[in-house]
């Protein structure tokens, strides 16, 4: 996943089937002690440093970290701030540790949550610089962003830093999905502060047609573009995006082959913004020509998706009285 080449399996050796048998057989009786606590409730340090052993084994016990919540809600320190503060501290610590093992455990993310939400004095600072950390070594982990979300939710006045931080990791990489998505989430923020949106607007339509030369194939530009043209206020501003779109696909289409199965996604997109055009304005006729003619194109190149090109044709042809 994410340019990592996945490594070929080999049948382990004896040796190595006797070791792995002793640390089932090792892990199994450790599950069954934790099991057999929780089912009798018993909430003690003890009983907790088993299930940090349990879960520094297998991070997907969400059964364990539900125990583990409780009987830190029953010690004694848990009743004094700065003891709580202490003893979470260390919680957090122990979290670190998990992350470097299993980055991508949806129930430590939710225990490192509810620790933080717990904490008399929590340092979102601290917090932040450690998933800024994790998106450097895993720019696209969505456990990541997720968690930068949160954290950020609990700081002032970042809506601007954040949307920064956006910008620089699709420059980095304009296939990362969780950036262009975060970026969704914080535009309307920052444009409610803005004292130029139209201004602002304009950059961002730059920066989606510039991610579009980049990597035409990648759907993730595309869609933020889909999503920025429902975000207008007017039918006007509509159609000038769409129509700046298609000025934008007709010259990477001219800098490529546009006949060939690698244009296929600029080509699709094409056809999309005039047929959402026409429904904004009248298109000219060297327009619908285009439309239908780019369709007849897409016919030859994606032979999966001949029926749906067809009825396209078929559709528009009909509603523009071009029976092609």
């Amino acid at each position: 996943m994410h340019g990592r080449r996945r490594q070929a399996l080999r049948e382990p050796s004896v040796n190595e089937k006797e070791q792995n048998r002793q640390r089932v057989e090792k892990y199994c009786a450790l599950n069954t002690s934790v099991m057999n606590l929780r089912a009798q409730s018993v909430f003690t340090t003890p009983a907790l440093d088993l299930t940090k052993r349990l879960l520094e084994l297998n991070t997907e016990l969400h059964t364990v970290w539900n125990y583990r919540r409780a009987i830190l809600t029953h010690l004694d320190a848990w009743q004094d701030p700065a003891e709580r503060q202490r003893v979470l501290e260390s919680e957090l610590d122990f979290l670190f540790e998990i992350i470097r093992k299993n980055v991508k455990s949806y129930w430590m993310w939710n225990h490192r949550v509810w620790t933080l939400n717990s904490m008399p004095q929590a340092d979102w600072r601290k917090e932040l610089a450690l998933v800024a950390r994790l998106l450097d070594l895993d720019a696209r982990n969505f456990h990541g962003w997720d968690y930068r979300r949160f954290v950020v939710s609990h700081m002032e006045d970042m809506h601007v830093a954040e949307f920064a931080f956006t910008t620089e990791q699709i420059n980095r990489d304009c296939a990362n999905h969780s950036a262009w998505h975060n970026r969704s989430k914080l535009l309307p923020g920052v444009l409610a502060k803005s004292g130029n949106a139209a201004e602002m607007l304009r950059n961002e339509q730059g920066l989606v047609l510039n991610a579009i030369y980049t990597d035409p194939d990648d759907q993730n530009a595309w869609l933020y573009h889909e999503w920025l043209v429902g975000i207008q206020t007017s039918d006007e501003d509509r159609c000038r995006m769409l129509r700046d779109k298609v000025a934008a696909i007709r010259e990477l289409l001219e800098l490529e082959d546009g006949d060939d199965a690698s244009s296929k996604r600029p080509l699709i997109e094409l056809v999309g913004a005039l047929a959402a055009i026409d429904k904004l304005e009248a298109v000219t006729g060297e327009e619908k020509s285009e439309c239908l003619d780019t369709l007849h194109t897409l016919k030859n190149i994606d032979g999966g998706h001949v029926g749906r090109y067809s009825d396209m044709i078929q559709m528009l042809g009909k509603r523009w009285e071009l029976y092609q």
